[in-house]
């Protein structure tokens, strides 16, 4: 699959959080390919590379599956640190339940409030660390791409270490430090994303193309709602 000018296995995400079996696995993998072909540019961020993919997946099994099913794997888990603050940051929310609840056992439903949660929330850290050199070194492999010929089991060296530290301690701080503004985000994604189910359940159609066509929803959504101008939610 071609993503950013980068060819990438879809069969070679980076290993998941949570422990899936293996038709999950194929399951996600059938359901991503159809939504990458439908090019929803909106949400390229959180469809952009090997890492946020794997996230989505993350998120995906959160909400497709029964919370009392959900496990770390806590082997995965040390592997990939920014993606766990990250995760675990959505996930205890309560918003994130609701959406979970609202989409527990519907595959498709699952993979579009993963994909547009993940994009509004890769956005805002996007944002808040822009100006940090030092953080966003560290980021940065979640929006530009890179070769996919990745050794997932290999440990990451000294330096790379250190830097990832640094990020999931610099996200766990923003996070706290700007909990109601974190918190307003989650909000209303819930709301966006409850409003796109509105609109699915009075049109009755598939629901990627419903996600495909909602370009000027999205970009009322960022301008009202969130601005890269300020480092503040607003609404």
């Amino acid at each position: 699959m071609l993503i950013n000018g980068i060819e990438i296995d879809l069969a070679k995400l980076e290993k998941p959080l949570l422990l899936v079996k293996e038709d999950e696995e194929l399951l996600f993998r059938q359901l991503i390919q159809s939504t990458l072909e439908h090019e929803l540019i909106q949400c390229q961020l959180a469809l952009s590379t090997r890492k946020t993919i794997s996230l989505v997946r993350d998120f995906w099994l959160a909400m497709y599956k029964d919370r009392e099913k959900l496990y770390i794997n806590s082997e995965h888990a040390l592997l990939y640190p920014i993606r766990l603050i990250i995760f675990e940051l959505v996930t205890q929310d309560d918003y994130f339940k609701r959406l979970s609840k609202k989409s527990f056992g519907d595959e498709w439903l699952s993979l579009i409030y993963a994909v547009v949660l993940l994009q509004f929330v890769l956005q805002w850290i996007k944002e808040r660390f822009s100006d940090n050199q030092e953080v966003y070194e560290a980021l940065k492999l979640l929006y530009i791409n890179s070769d996919d010929n990745v050794d997932d089991q290999t440990s990451p060296s000294r330096e790379q270490s250190i830097g990832q530290a640094i990020a999931v301690k610099a996200i766990r701080s923003e996070v706290r430090e700007n909990s109601q503004e974190f918190a307003s985000l989650l909000y209303q994604t819930y709301n966006f994303l409850h409003y796109l189910h509105d609109i699915e359940e009075e049109k009755e159609t598939n629901k990627l193309p419903s996600i495909k066509n909602v370009d000027d929803t999205l970009n009322r959504f960022y301008k009202k709602r969130y601005t890269t101008n300020k480092s503040t939610i607003t609404g």
